[in-house]
């Protein structure tokens, strides 16, 4: 992560240097709006910085209605949140009582598997398996 906001900062100093060359601040360029009469004149340098800042309005601008709905989702689940501890508050007391145990005649977990077992191996002992190839 060092690394990469480290060669991101060269890179920038980089493109900095090279905007601001003397060509680049002295050159005008004429940016004509398509389908409409409007043209903007100005330095390279000037033209670049205004549309990188169009460009992040922009983008700010489109993640905005997310952004509000999140905070609004936050928001609503915050007070479900506030209401629920409320409630499990209330209802702690029964979490203390124990489980009630099982009668002695209740089939285990165990008794339950070989069973099933059982039973697989009755309803397969008549199927005839074919030798395995030479």
């Amino acid at each position: 992560m060092r690394f990469a906001l480290a060669l991101l900062l060269v890179f920038a100093v980089l493109g900095i240097l090279l905007a601001t060359r003397p060509e680049n601040l002295q050159n005008d360029v004429a940016l004509a709006l398509p389908f409409t009469s409007i043209t903007w004149v100005g330095p390279v340098l000037w033209m670049l910085a205004g549309w990188f800042g169009a460009g992040i309005l922009v983008g700010y601008l489109i993640a905005l209605p997310g952004r509000i709905g999140a905070s609004r989702r936050a928001r609503r689940v915050e007070k479900e949140l506030g209401q629920t501890r409320t409630v499990k508050e209330k209802a702690v007391g029964h979490l203390n009582t124990p489980e009630p145990a099982p009668h002695p005649g209740a089939p285990t977990e165990a008794d339950e598997m070989q069973r099933l077992a059982d039973e697989v191996a009755r309803r397969t002992e008549t199927v005839k398996r074919d030798p395995p190839p030479a």
